[in-house]
């Protein structure tokens, strides 16, 4: 896989990096949705869970970066994706 990335980086570094950036990046994502379903549908619980959880998962991804830990960068990623079944699951209620 050295041909895909260059020699300088490895598969860790590559992976640890599009997991701070992807969580880092979901953030404006998930504020720009909240404030789609706030102007069409109202206040909803859907609002907690898409303003605390990506933060939470952006704080997490750059520290994984930081301290080089894979586990917690899945878990971040998780909690950055868990908002939008947990919007689903709360829109149907």
């Amino acid at each position: 896989m050295s041909f895909l990335y260059g020699d300088s980086l490895d598969g860790l570094e590559v992976f640890l990096t599009r997991a701070r950036n992807l969580t880092v990046g979901w953030v404006p994502g998930c504020l720009a949705f909240v404030g789609f379903l706030t102007m069409e549908e109202g206040w909803h619980w859907s609002f907690l869970a898409l303003c605390v959880l990506p933060p939470v998962a952006a704080c997490l991804g750059i520290h994984a970066k930081r301290e080089i830990r894979p586990g917690l960068a899945m878990a971040a990623l998780a909690l950055a994706v868990a908002p939008l079944p947990l919007v689903g699951a709360i829109e149907l209620i």
